[in-house]
């Protein structure tokens, strides 16, 4: 009995286990099935525009005077007078009288000249004289050739030489006695003084450095590429204004120069190009004028050039690709060619093309042809962007 009991509580068993997992079965939950949906990267785009541009080419130099000479004495003597205004710093106009040397022994030479002239002409008068009557004797007495000798043509000749050496000692003598007073050569400040009164000067010896007070020039390097993007006269000489300034104070300070010339080789050490702008002692600004010994940043506007694309640097991959998105929203790398970086804008002349759109989010590992979801965006929120996060 007990065995019987034991089988069917055993059958009971499985029967209830097989109709639990039947009704697990029959009550399961559908499984809905879904299409996959591929997760794209988000990429801010901007359209590509072709436009004429003029960009700023930046250089430094310092200021310096067209024209700085050192002053030094033609004769030989003891100073004896200097002028209030023979001090560093003092503006002097040209012919202003800044030293006088000791005129004694040259006014003694121009009057000894004075007097050898006078002998000289009173000796040639009396040649003269000599002279015309030989020829007078010479016709009287002999009717064959006669010798120059014999009609005192070599003493006459000899008489005039010294007459004309005589005049020649008296100019040598004035400009002696006018070279004892140093005068400015032109209108000029004084950099350096380096004699005084009571010294004595031999000729050669330097007495001040003076340096012009206008106009000013202001030597800007640029590599030869930025020269080929100068503005150029009809003769292709560099040519146009650029804008120098300095800081001062807190203040930053601007002048307006203009490129008169360049110093016509290439620099061997640095391969680059001097280009040479003037600039007026005022300055043509406001607050302090340019002064030689001035540090001065420059920019140069460059020549209108057509077709060219300014983008911003986060769109580049490496140094001559950037990244663009095709119409089928893939990832694509484009080699340009890159005329000017400013700041983070860069210009590019070729590689692109009017409404491509240029990738300005940075991707790390791109792969070629990732697809990616595009955002298009302005080319100020491009340039902002690219302020913000530049890419390395």
């Amino acid at each position: 009995m007990k065995k019987l009991l034991k089988v069917i509580l055993g059958l009971g068993i499985i029967l209830a286990g097989v109709a639990l997992s039947l009704l697990l079965w029959i009550t399961r939950p559908e499984a809905v099935k879904e299409e996959r949906v591929e997760k794209l990267p988000t990429v801010e785009v901007m359209p590509v525009e072709l436009r004429k541009v003029s960009f700023k080419i930046p250089s430094q130099g310092i200021v310096e005077a067209d024209r700085r000479v050192r002053m030094a004495a033609e004769v030989a003597g003891k100073v004896v007078e200097v002028a209030d205004e023979f001090e560093v710093g003092n503006r002097v106009n040209e012919g202003t009288a800044l030293l006088t040397i000791d005129k004694t022994d040259y006014e003694t030479a121009l009057a000894q000249a004075h007097a050898t002239l006078a002998e000289a002409q009173a000796a040639l008068a009396s040649e003269e004289a000599r002279a015309i009557q030989a020829v007078r004797d010479v016709s009287r007495l002999s009717s064959g050739v006669v010798s120059d000798l014999a009609l005192r043509k070599p003493q006459l000749k000899s008489a005039e030489g010294r007459v004309e050496s005589a005049r020649a000692s008296i100019t040598k003598a004035e400009n002696d006695l006018r070279r004892t007073v140093i005068t400015a050569p032109f209108d000029a400040i004084i950099s350096s003084t380096m004699t005084e009164i009571g010294s004595y000067l031999t000729p050669g010896m330097e007495v001040a450095e003076v340096f012009g007070t206008s106009p000013y020039e202001v030597r800007l390097p640029l590599s030869v590429d930025e020269v080929a993007f100068l503005n150029t006269d009809a003769e292709g000489n560099p040519t146009g204004s650029v804008e120098v300034s300095t800081s001062a104070a807190g203040e930053t300070r601007k002048w307006t120069a203009n490129i008169v010339r360049t110093e016509g080789e290439i620099d061997r050490a640095t391969r680059s190009v001097h280009v040479i702008a003037e600039i007026g002692a005022d300055g043509s600004g406001k607050g302090m004028a340019p002064r030689p010994g001035m540090f001065v940043q420059a920019s140069i506007p460059s020549r209108e050039m057509p077709d060219v694309a300014k983008i911003p640097f986060s769109a580049f991959l490496d140094l001559d690709r950037v990244t663009v998105v095709d119409p089928d929203d893939r990832i694509r790398f484009r080699s340009v060619k890159v005329v000017h970086r400013e700041g983070e804008d860069v210009y590019v002349s070729s590689g692109l093309e009017k409404g491509d759109r240029v990738c300005v989010t940075e991707l790390p590992d791109v792969i070629e042809g990732t697809r990616v979801s595009a955002v298009l965006i302005k080319i100020d929120e491009a340039s902002d962007e690219a302020l913000s996060s530049p890419r390395p």
